[in-house]
Parts: structure tokens; C-alpha cells; sequence
């Protein structure tokens, strides 16, 4: 089958590589089709859309890719004729990308009175169908949704809503899209070394993965255990360099290191801590596993010493003195 992911907006490069990240975990087999803008086409077999749904950070809708076809009106009101469909009650939303060529007003109207001429009825309450259009560039993807992640939850567990605030922390869609970046199942564990206040490991809980953090500053340990009250989640008190864990023994790693004014550096300098932390995770990942890793400049000639190898990387521009680098390793 072919789906189409109606992507959000909110960084350039993450969304699609979060969606290819967790279609390894849910398919069976998949390939990669197309990319538009905020909307990535791709064929996959035995798709497990429930959790799919449930961890997915940035992505709006799931859909059923029906048709692709140009963004011209005569071209809209083609497909919409060859649309196999029930005939059923149906409702139609449009979602206009960017400066694209058509309006979602328009591709909305044009679809709806071929479909009206077929036989089909609009029923915007209650539809038995729920038909999406995304007009990207100048091409237009009609869709059955499948299944809708829901972003409110990342909203209500912004930073400074949290139990425990602490400055200069990742927003909760970020950590969680890092998380499934990192390929952890439920139930499998996960480490950050450098936990903080718990936003990364609060992700990975929500999905059911267990969550290890370790940190060096006593404060920031109580703190994340008030973030992380209720949740299957273990924090330890102690130093990034000397992990209490035995070689190959961590699925995988997300962390994001110290950095900027807030952060406190209990090591003879940060190039030193990164390096000889970068060994510790290097011992403790299992062969074939995943680390996720953020920084505040390029590193890596430190990962490939450190023997990891790179899979993908990404920036994303915070604000004019910071831009985060990601990198996305494995053992």
C-alpha cells in the first residue's frame, strides 16, 4: 500500500528522517517513493498504524495515498473521478503548503462536486470517509486518513509547565522525534547520561520504552524525579565518563550535552568531558544499536574516533548565538 505522512513544518530534515526511523520498526518492508513539501510518499508492508500513530512527533496526518496529480483544477477533478471509493459519507479538508498553486478552498470545491455528481454525500460531523488533499508546490496528494498522532499532549508538557524547570532544555516534540530516531522498542531500554531534568527520557517513557538516565548534579536528579513521577524510569546520580553499566549492555542513547551558560562542567574542560564520554557510550551501546546525540557544534571527528559511525545528521537553528548539530550514530 502506498501512504502518504502530511509532515508538519517545524524543522526541515527530522520529520521525514522520524518517519523512515519508526517505518523500521512498524513495516515489515518498506521504500521511500517521493518527498514534497511536508509530505513524503512511501509504499511499506504490514504497517502497524496504531503505534505508528502513538509516537510519531511530527506528522499530521496518516493517510492512504488515492491519487497524486497536478495542482490545476481540471487535473484535481480527473482524480477525484477515479477516486475508488464506498460510496459513503465523506468529508474533505485541504491543506494549502506554503505559496503552493492552488488553494485549499479550491481543491476542496473542485473535488467536491465531482464526488457530489457520483453519488456522495458531504457529512462533516460524522463522515464514514475522511479525505485529506495536500496541495504541495504544484502537485496535490489526495489521501484516506488513517490516523491522526496527536501533538496536544507535547504542548501540556512544555519546559516551564513541568514540576521542575531548568534552562536551555530540548521541547518535548524534539525529544521525543530524537527518541525515535534512536530505533527503541517498547520495552527496551534507553540511556541518557547527561538527563537533566528528564525531558528525554519522559519521551521515551511515554512509548513504553524504559528509560535510564544518569546525571552529575544532585539538584537536577531531584528535580527529574518530580518530572518523572509515575513513569518507568531509573535515575542515577553520577559522572557521563565512568558509566555503571557493562559493555554492550544499552540498546540505545539519546543526549544531549551541556552546553550554553547553564550548563555546569564537572570535568577539566567540555572537550574533555565529550571525548571521554563518547568512549563510556562507545563501550556500553550493544553492537548494532543506536546513539542520538546533541551538540552545539560539529563533532564529528570525535564520534568517528570514538568508533562510531555516522548514519545522518541535522542542525536546527534555536536562535541567532545557537544552532544545535544531531547526529544519529551507530556501533
Amino acid at each position: 500500500m502506498i501512504y502518504a505522512f502530511e509532515l508538519s513544518g517545524e524543522h526541515e530534515t527530522i520529520p521525514r528522517s522520524e518517519v523512515l526511523a519508526l517505518l523500521e520498526l512498524f513495516s515489515s518492508d518498506f521504500r521511500e517513493i517521493r518527498l514534497l513539501d511536508q509530505c513524503l510518499l512511501v509504499e511499506a508492508q504490514d504497517l502497524e498504524i496504531a503505534p505508528l500513530q502513538r509516537r510519531l512527533a511530527m506528522t499530521h496526518t496518516i493517510m492512504e495515498a488515492l491519487a497524486v496529480c497536478d495542482a490545476r483544477l481540471d487535473s484535481v477533478a480527473c482524480a477525484a473521478e477515479g477516486l475508488k471509493l464506498p460510496l459513503q459519507s465523506y468529508r474533505l479538508r485541504a491543506r494549502r503548503i506554503k505559496n503552493a498553486e492552488l488553494g485549499g478552498d479550491q481543491v476542496e470545491r473542485a473535488v467536491g462536486r465531482v464526488l457530489f455528481s457520483r453519488g456522495f454525500r458531504a457529512d462533516l460531523k460524522n463522515p464514514a470517509l475522511d479525505l485529506r488533499a495536500v496541495i504541495s508546490g504544484e502537485e496535490v496528494v489526495l489521501g484516506k486518513v488513517l490516523a491522526r498522532p496527536d501533538r496536544s499532549g507535547f504542548e501540556a508538557r512544555r519546559p516551564h509547565l513541568k514540576p521542575f524547570f531548568y534552562p536551555g532544555v530540548l521541547m518535548p516534540r524534539m525529544a521525543r522525534a530524537l527518541v525515535n530516531l534512536a530505533l527503541v522498542r517498547e520495552g527496551e531500554w534507553l540511556l541518557d547520561p547527561f538527563a537533566g531534568t528528564g525531558g528525554i527520557l519522559m519521551e521515551a517513557c511515554l512509548v513504553g520504552v524504559v528509560g535510564v538516565g544518569v546525571e552529575v548534579q544532585l539538584k537536577l536528579i531531584q528535580g527529574a524525579r518530580a518530572n518523572l513521577e509515575g513513569l518507568d524510569c531509573s535515575l542515577i546520580w553520577g559522572d557521563a565518563r565512568r558509566l555503571p553499566f557493562k559493555e554492550d549492555s544499552v540498546v540505545a542513547a539519546v543526549l544531549d550535552i551541556p552546553y550554553g551558560r547553564s550548563a555546569l562542567i564537572r570535568a577539566p574542560s567540555k572537550e574533555e568531558l565529550l571525548r571521554s564520554s563518547l568512549v563510556e557510550l562507545h563501550r556500553v551501546i550493544t553492537p548494532g544499536g543506536r546513539m542520538v546525540i546533541v551538540a552545539d557544534r560539529p563533532i564529528g571527528d570525535l564520534l568517528r574516533n570514538a568508533e562510531f559511525s555516522l548514519v545522518e545528521t541535522h542542525t536546527d537553528r534555536v536562535h541567532r548565538s545557537l544552532t544545535r548539530h544531531i547526529f544519529v550514530c551507530g556501533k
